[in-house]
């Protein structure tokens, strides 16, 4: 027994300095690596430099030579035109091929000092002054000697001369700076290049070995972690095509059934009866809401399939909002209507469905007394959906407008299926707009944003007053 217990013991240290010593192991190990990362893009750095460096040393060294080549081509076309001036020999060919030539090292001269620019290279006042007089005078002489005035071409020579050489000796200056800078950026470069070869033939194969096993462990729970997400992924697929199928099979008979309450509402018979009447305005009600939570669906199935399509169009606020309100004061009385005359950009369809389900959610939610106002505020047009409700519980505020999620907190929150706000809010933001929700005055205020139309005055330019109020009183028919 004690032979047992004092094995028990001695393997119970050798797994307690095992697992230190594989702790010790494999922070070292990701020490070491850290420090070739951190050699590796120490290297990337300066090559990225040397990179750039070089590029501003060919700069300047192609300033050199097309300023060089300038300068030789004036001269010896001003030669050459003297020449024929007191000769009398003809030299046109060959001056007009070194004008030819002196054109295009000007312009090269003029890129790569544009180069120097955008690459870092800045010159000091007095060489960027000199290089503005060789250029300004080699322009001249070179226009001078295009226009055959020989003469006065050679009065600028000792000009550009004397331009040339504060030039080039400021950018020799230059140059020789950053041609040590590069040998001395290659020769740090090359060292650090040595210690992270160094370091990786040990480090990798060692960090390869010890982290092997825990690889392959990991390799295996993501494995794991895939297929569960695949599972989730065709539950998730499988839950959106039987929502959108079920909304599909539930839009036909509903639309029967609304066609054909309509149908019986205008009939002289139902409409000689109040209590036919009523039931019938009931059945038309209950249809409509019905269909409501139908097309909730259906935009939540498309949202989330990515297949919403807009139609953007001028759409008139006022005559949108009267429309919808005038069908839903059918079940809870009169809806105030004051807004301002605008026309949006939107998408109308899209748009009714906003303001109809903003509504709905204040006659089941709200407080008796609804009101919708609507005016322009800057390039957006303003519509708020008013009840005197006692508002939404603080608990809820958060996460108001997420799905499933219902307003109220009384009987009236089993009523439909808490699609309605987070639906306006896709939509909303899908039309290029914004809502939010607010307490003003102890009254719930559904505040939804829109853009204006291109040809609609803004809020500064806007003629006239606003709208007057109107009330919109219950339809006698459908």
């Amino acid at each position: 027994m004690l032979g047992r217990r004092n094995i028990s013991r001695r393997d119970s240290k050798l797994s307690s300095a095992g697992r230190r010593r594989g702790l010790t192991i494999t922070l070292s190990v990701g020490l070491g690596l850290v420090v070739v990362f951190s050699l590796v893009f120490a290297t990337t750095f300066g090559s990225r430099q040397i990179t750039s460096e070089a590029i501003s040393l060919h700069a300047v060294d192609e300033v050199l030579r097309s300023a060089t080549i300038a300068r030789a081509q004036l001269g010896l076309a001003g030669h050459m035109a003297s020449v024929d001036r007191e000769v009398g020999t003809v030299s046109s060919d060959q001056i007009s091929v070194s004008l030819a030539e002196a054109a295009a090292a000007l312009i090269d001269a003029r890129d790569a000092l544009r180069l120097m620019a955008e690459s870092g290279v800045e010159l000091d006042e007095t060489a960027a002054d000199t290089a503005s007089t060789f250029l300004l005078a080699a322009d001249e002489s070179l226009r001078l000697l295009e226009a055959g005035d020989s003469f006065a071409a050679q009065v600028q020579a000792p000009r550009i001369d004397e331009a040339f050489t504060s030039f080039a000796d400021s950018l020799s200056s230059v140059r020789s700076e950053m041609a040590e800078s590069i040998a001395s950026s290659d020769l740090r470069l090359g060292r650090i290049s040595s210690i992270a070869s160094f370091l990786v033939a040990f480090v990798v194969p060692a960090a390869v070995i010890l982290l092997y096993r825990e690889l392959v462990r990991r390799q295996q729970r993501q494995a794991d972690l895939e297929a569960r997400l695949a599972a989730e992924r065709n539950l998730n697929q499988a839950r959106e095509e039987f929502v959108a199928n079920v909304s599909h099979e539930l839009r036909t008979p509903l639309t029967g059934i609304s066609g054909m309450a309509m149908l019986l509402a205008e009939d002289s018979a139902v409409q000689a009866s109040a209590d036919a009447l009523e039931m019938t305005n009931i059945v038309i009600g209950e249809a409509q809401d019905l269909g409501r939570m139908v097309e909730d669906l259906l935009t939540t199935a498309r949202f989330d399939a990515g297949a919403v399509h807009l139609d953007f169009e001028d759409v008139s606020m006022v005559e949108e909002i009267e429309d919808v309100s005038a069908v839903l004061a059918q079940r809870s009385g009169a809806i105030a209507v004051d807004c301002e005359p605008a026309d949006v950009r939107s998408d109308r369809g899209r748009l009714r469905q906003v303001i109809r389900n903003l509504i709905s959610n204040a006659q089941k939610y709200g407080g008796p007394r609804i009101r919708v106002t609507g005016q322009i505020m800057g390039k957006t047009y303003l519509c708020s959906v008013i009840d005197d409700g006692d508002g939404v519980p603080e608990s809820l505020v958060p996460r108001l407008f997420s799905r499933f999620v219902h307003e109220g907190t009384g009987a009236g929150t089993k009523e439909g299926v808490g699609l309605g706000l987070s639906i306006v809010q896709a939509l909303t933001e899908a039309l290029g707009g914004s809502i939010q929700y607010r307490r003003i005055a102890g009254e719930t205020h559904f505040q939804v944003r829109v853009p204006l139309s291109e040809t609609q005055p803004t809020a500064q330019e806007k003629p006239g007053p606003y709208a007057g109020l109107t009330a919109l009183t219950p339809r006698t028919g459908p």
